[in-house]
């Protein structure tokens, strides 16, 4: 039987640390990918991933209402994402103090990347439409909804064991 959030958390303030390994289970590819869409950089979300089950681990006993762990949570991967952000800031120049010709590179490096991102991800986008498309009505359906509207699977765990 899978267990709901609550049950686990329950289980773990009660002295059970399987419990908590299980939420980390659970939850860690989400938070993964938050993070790594938060920071983009795929290692130093790992890094984030583990310090905000740390915080978990260590905080767990003051969330009031377990009913809202998943919220807290992302809060949690919220606040350390914009942490890490802060921290590895690249130092800004004024543009001042930049001769005319360097601004224009780095404009015009920064607008041709922008451009070959978007032609990317629009490429990406045919793609996928064209590979739904080849699916049948319900089995479209059912990918849509698991990966654009994050709705699990049913019968699906997470676990590949």
């Amino acid at each position: 039987m899978l267990e709901n959030d609550v049950q686990l958390i329950h289980r773990f303030l009660s002295g059970d640390d399987k419990a908590f390994s299980t939420l980390v289970q659970k939850h860690q590819k989400s938070v993964h990918a938050l993070a790594w869409r938060k920071v983009g950089d795929f290692h130093f979300a790992e890094e984030i991933t583990q310090d905000v089950f740390l915080q978990v681990y260590k905080k767990l006993s003051t969330l009031k209402n377990p009913n809202q762990f998943v919220g807290w949570l992302y809060v949690i991967v919220n606040r350390r994402c914009i942490n890490w952000i802060q921290r590895h800031r690249p130092t800004t120049q004024s543009l001042d103090s930049m001769p005319a010709e360097q601004v224009e590179e780095v404009s015009y490096k920064h607008y041709v990347s922008d451009q070959l991102d978007m032609e990317i991800t629009e490429h990406r986008h045919e793609i996928v439409k064209r590979l739904l498309q080849q699916l049948p009505e319900s089995e479209r359906t059912v990918v849509t909804l698991h990966y654009l509207g994050e709705m699990p699977v049913a019968g699906h765990t997470s676990d590949p064991t």
